[in-house]
């Protein structure tokens, strides 16, 4: 019985996704919308599919008074509907193509009046390549509003042009509440060519393996958060969460909760003080750990006391800022196949005194390597368990904590 409403699941999704360009430009009536409606409540990967639609359709329905408003107005779509698709790297099923006897998808989208089919079209590939030969010409940023120098028109080539890899770290982290594993997650940290960092990673729940999600975290050199992106039905219900980055300000940003008045989305601005380095981490996210570990160390061997580092913690997840202090930083040991593994045990604290979030990094410094984070039971955690993840790579048969059988 489960596998025959799976079934008329994928039957009802499929025919419903021929229908999204329709939907999107308001041309759906009757039975036909308000199948779409229903079908979109239960179906991140529409919603999200919907998303990108009405971006392509903003890019190009455009009616300014002057040429220079124009062309200011594609770009900046343009810009949003690019970021939309960029940061939507994973997909729960490809575009099926049309089927015999219906428009295709652009005729759906833009053209409900097959004569206007050809002024429409010239328009479009007349704007796009106007702006996207304008940016290429000036390397102005095309993606993203970070007047960073490695955010100019890599973002836009990087997907179909290979370039020299050079992987800086990648490996596994296994995520355990008590003695269940629950979450896996295979990272690569890399720079890219324009001499910017980028960790991507592909988490997926152990215990169910279609729940999925992927991040993707651009840095500058300097370990720097410069944007941000997560999404997949693992997390926040197939919502996803971005943020990007000046030197001045960070904007994080939850999209998008479908309600019966429309997509919602939540967005905080974050002036960000000069005097405390940013660093981001997601509750989802156990590579973020890595990094902030990495930033750790350089300032460390930079000449910098464990005691005055000073960060402001940026989690796109709660929409928040708070401060990040090490509290401790001592020797410990890990345990695996009953040898013992000497570590350096790093305390980390964030939030004020009153309401903190704490995280431990447990870090082999002669390699540089963060082999486990641990996350002890305390009021900020839902779980009545310590989460604990390990280097799942380099140790399968797992890692403990000394203190935990008392060696």
């Amino acid at each position: 019985m489960a596998d025959r409403k799976r079934v008329n699941f994928e039957q009802e999704h499929r025919e419903l996704q021929e229908l999204l360009p329709w939907y999107a430009n308001g041309t759906l009536e009757g039975p036909e919308r308000e199948a779409v409606e229903r079908h979109l409540k239960a179906c991140a990967a529409c919603r999200y599919e919907l998303e990108e639609l009405r971006g392509l359709q903003a890019a190009v329905s455009v009616s300014p008074d002057t040429e220079a408003e124009r062309s200011a107005e594609i770009e900046a779509a343009l810009r949003r509907t690019l970021a939309r698709i960029g940061a939507g790297e994973s997909r729960i099923e490809e575009p099926k193509p049309p089927k015999r006897g219906r428009r295709s998808l652009w005729e759906r989208l833009f053209l409900p009046r097959p004569a206007f089919a050809l002024p429409v079209l010239a328009l479009i590939f007349l704007g796009l390549g106007v702006v996207l030969g304008v940016q290429l010409a000036l390397r102005a940023p095309v993606i993203g509003d970070l007047p960073e120098p490695g955010e100019r028109a890599a973002p836009l080539t990087e997907r179909y042009f290979a370039y020299p890899r050079q992987i800086l770290g990648e490996g596994t982290l296994t995520l355990r509440v008590g003695e269940r594993p629950l979450l896996e997650e295979a990272f690569t940290l890399e720079r890219i060519e324009d001499g910017t960092l980028l960790l991507t990673s592909n988490i997926r729940a152990l215990q169910s393996g279609d729940l999925t999600a992927a991040q993707r975290l651009k840095l500058t050199p300097a370990l720097r958060p410069l944007s941000y992106s997560l999404q997949g039905p693992l997390v926040y219900g197939g919502s996803r969460a971005d943020a990007s980055l000046t030197r001045e300000e960070a904007i994080l940003t939850i999209c998008c909760t479908l309600t019966e008045a429309g997509q919602q989305i939540q967005r905080r601005l974050i002036p960000l003080p000069p005097s405390e380095e940013p660093v981001l981490y997601d509750f989802s996210v156990l590579s973020h750990f890595e990094v902030l570990y990495r930033v750790i160390a350089e300032r460390l061997r930079q000449g910098a006391s464990w005691e005055e580092l000073r960060f402001v913690a940026l989690t796109p997840q709660a929409l928040r800022a708070e401060p990040l202090v090490i509290e401790r930083a001592e020797p410990a040991a890990l345990l695996s196949d009953g040898s013992r593994i000497e570590v350096m045990r790093y305390t980390l604290r964030f939030g004020p005194e009153g309401n903190p979030f704490r995280a431990e990094l447990y870090a082999l410094e002669t390699e540089g390597v963060l082999l486990a984070v641990n996350l002890p039971v305390q009021p900020r955690l839902p779980s009545s368990a310590a989460n604990f993840a390990f280097r799942s790579d380099l140790y399968p048969n797992g890692l403990r904590l000394a203190a935990e059988t008392g060696e």
